[in-house]
């Protein structure tokens, strides 16, 4: 090898060095892009016993306050939802929470026993009540999306006094039912497909699929069934992957640094084995047959994660001061994602008249 070579090869591998230090330095903290005379900020606050983190943005702090609540459990949405929702802020001051045993707010420390629906409704109600207190509101808008909208819609049910409006997104109804919809969807698309039957259906035994039980071996057939679900596109309509939701601009954003993204893996991973066993057992036909404040299920048409199918039953069954579906006919479980012009302008146009 020539001296030349050697030199290049070199300088190579010290801008390698470099752009790595350089990208280590970067995503060493975290914060959100400033909001000219509005809010923008990352803040730690404490609920139930355990610090937790939201994200606040809005362009004038008088406007209505939006509480969203992501999937999951343990899904954090933070930055894909501000990336896609900028619009909203305009017209909300937009409060996104890190649930508890989500990214920022993932902890080691976090009591086992402490990850129950009930203690994240808990969590959910003194946040609501401290954002009335700080922004100076009688009440708030709840927008949930998938798991979201099990802990949204609880929390109305329990607390209605504290909000104008509840929106869901990827409904769930009752995940047992819904369970066995997704899993003959991807058993009907597998057809032909000898790779993805075989595994299908090997979920199906000894016990039916998705059977709760003692071994933990109902998370391992879950990932599988998820996984062609992503593939035959029930989950992300005309789309065989997620890349919708996670790619380089989001792994990229400010918001998130290098051990928060290492705490968000640890921490899906803890909260969905946790609390997967009690959300199985959910059925609002059951539980939550009627709530007291407007209810609006903004529903992909294609979903089958949380199916559609099961979402217009229970609407039909659902008591409320007023309700509405509102379909989004190019959208699978992520409307808000799929269809974010849509999803904007329907909040903008359907909930924000409400919060008077």
């Amino acid at each position: 090898m020539n001296e030349r070579i050697k030199r290049t090869m070199l300088l190579l591998f010290k801008l390698l060095l470099l752009l790595i230090i350089a990208l280590l330095l970067l995503k060493s903290h975290s914060y959100t892009p400033a909001i000219h005379n509005g809010i923008s900020e990352i803040r730690k606050i404490r609920l139930g016993q355990l610090d937790q983190y939201i994200l606040i943005r809005g362009e004038n702090i008088h406007n209505p306050v939006l509480l969203y609540l992501h999937s999951g459990p343990g899904t954090t949405e933070m930055i894909s939802f501000r990336k896609a929702h900028r619009k909203l802020e305009k017209y909300f001051t937009v409060v996104y929470w890190e649930q508890r045993g989500t990214g920022k707010s993932y902890s080691s420390r976090i009591p086992e026993a402490s990850m129950t629906i009930e203690q994240l409704v808990s969590d959910a109600h003194e946040l609501a009540e401290y954002l009335k207190e700080e922004f100076g509101k009688e009440k708030i808008v709840v927008v949930g999306h998938s798991w979201g909208t099990a802990l949204g819609l609880r929390l109305v049910q329990k607390y209605p006094d504290s909000f104008y409006a509840y929106v869901g997104s990827g409904q769930e109804v009752k995940p047992s039912e819904g369970e066995k919809i997704s899993y003959r969807y991807t058993l009907e698309k597998a057809r032909g497909n000898a790779s993805a039957m075989r595994e299908l259906k090997s979920l199906d035994s000894p016990a039916p699929y998705l059977t709760i039980d003692n071994e933990g071996n109902w998370l391992e057939k879950l990932k599988i069934e998820r996984k062609w679900l992503v593939k035959f596109g029930g989950e992300t309509y005309g789309r065989s992957d997620n890349s919708l939701l996670f790619n380089l601009g989001t792994i990229m954003a400010p918001e998130y640094t290098w051990m928060d993204y290492i705490r968000f893996g640890t921490g899906s991973s803890y909260s969905l084995k946790r609390m997967w066993p009690e959300i199985m057992q959910l059925d609002f036909f059951r539980q939550i047959p009627e709530v007291k404040v407007p209810v609006y299920f903004f529903q992909g048409r294609h979903d089958y994660n949380t199916p559609s199918t099961l979402v217009e039953k229970y609407f039909n069954n659902i008591k409320a001061p007023y309700k509405e579906l509102v379909w989004f006919e190019n959208s699978g479980h992520h409307p808000m994602y799929e269809e974010p012009d849509k999803y904007d302008n329907n909040l903008i146009e359907k909930i924000l008249p409400l919060c008077k």
